[in-house]
């Protein structure tokens, strides 16, 4: 299976599509709000921030890795992109929200304005997952690679459940660590009580991977045609 090798052009585009969607993203919810003339679904621009942190932290782990910074850095960065990774695919969950505002605004203002919200979070998550896959199986092999990139989708999935469902913060770990293993051990110690946990985390998990491999093959495709153009691999 071809490797996969991100070059500085390729990453330049990348970067330039989600500024643009990004753009556009704050640009909706702007409109929504000075037409409302309310703060209802302000959270809806924090989170997209919360979803750039995986994209900026994969790609300081793609550098790291590219100019040979020392591992501890290189690792460090790794396990900080995989904590706040969920924040990215999360944003796509916030549809639940469209039809239940407070304010009267259309529904497809709405509906267009979550899922370009949505959109956005994902390729920001698999852009930082691209990047980070591409480090993984540089170092370790395209099977390491493929390993760890099905591995973090599950964890992903696991993630949007956790923030979704029981409403955890990717900090909360570190800042709740006592709660947090709370609900670690109840899950653990009874888990055939709960269904419904691994119900959302499979289709999570197969939406993900799904996304994701359309994505891959789009970057190998675009990198097909910038390497005719520019001689250069993406």
């Amino acid at each position: 299976m071809e490797k996969l090798r991100p070059s500085a052009t390729g990453i330049t585009a990348l970067l330039v599509v989600l500024c643009a969607c990004s753009a556009a993203s704050v640009t909706l919810i702007s409109v929504r709000m000075q037409q409302t003339n309310s703060q209802e679904l302000e959270f809806l621009r924090r989170n997209l921030a919360l979803a750039w942190l995986p994209m900026m932290l994969g790609l300081t782990t793609f550098v790291a890795h590219r100019w040979h910074w020392p591992a501890p850095i290189v690792v460090s960065a790794g396990i900080a992109w995989l904590i706040f990774l969920p924040n990215a695919p999360y944003l796509v969950t916030d549809m639940v929200h469209a039809g239940n505002t407070w304010q009267a605004v259309p529904l497809w203002f709405d509906i267009v304005m979550f899922a370009t919200f949505g959109g956005t979070g994902l390729l920001l998550g698999y852009a930082s997952l691209y990047l980070v896959h591409a480090v993984v199986a540089n170092r370790f092999g395209t099977v390491a690679g493929w390993a760890l990139t099905l591995a973090t989708l599950v964890l992903s999935g696991t993630g949007i459940y956790l923030g979704r469902v029981l409403r955890l913060n990717s900090w909360d770990p570190a800042m709740q660590p006592e709660l947090f293993l709370s609900i670690a051990r109840r899950r653990l110690e009874a888990p055939l009580e709960n269904p419904g946990l691994y119900t959302v985390i499979a289709l999570m998990s197969v939406m993900l991977a799904v996304g994701y491999l359309l994505f891959v093959a789009s970057a190998r495709i675009a990198g097909g045609v910038m390497e005719r153009r520019m001689g250069r691999d993406f």
